[in-house]
């Protein structure tokens, strides 16, 4: 089962390694609390996706607003890692109804 993710995609690396591809997208969120994350502006993260995913990117400017679907997989130490295994764009906002 895949979850979907609402993202700021902010751009991709490709490396070949021995002949196969290992490809990683690079996805951002605002710091809501600077005291809590250690952080200020925007955080930066790395998730590794298919080479597929890499590909079919085509945004027409980074960042973009992209929805990522990601499966569950276990990583190092028994941890939970999110592997992407594609990317949509974002739905827009409906437009909001007029005011009387």
């Amino acid at each position: 089962m895949n979850q979907v993710l609402n993202v700021e995609l902010y751009g991709a690396s490709m490396a070949d390694v021995d002949g196969r591809q290992y490809a990683s997208l690079y996805i951002g969120q605002k710091v809501e609390d600077e005291k809590e994350e250690g952080a200020k502006g925007i955080v930066i993260m790395k998730m590794p996706c298919d080479p597929d995913v890499y590909h079919a990117l085509n945004a027409p400017k980074y960042p973009a607003q992209v929805q990522a679907h990601v499966r569950l997989k276990k990583a190092a130490g028994g941890k939970l890692g999110q592997h992407c295994v594609k990317i949509a764009p974002a739905p827009s906002a409906a437009p909001s109804a007029p005011s009387k």
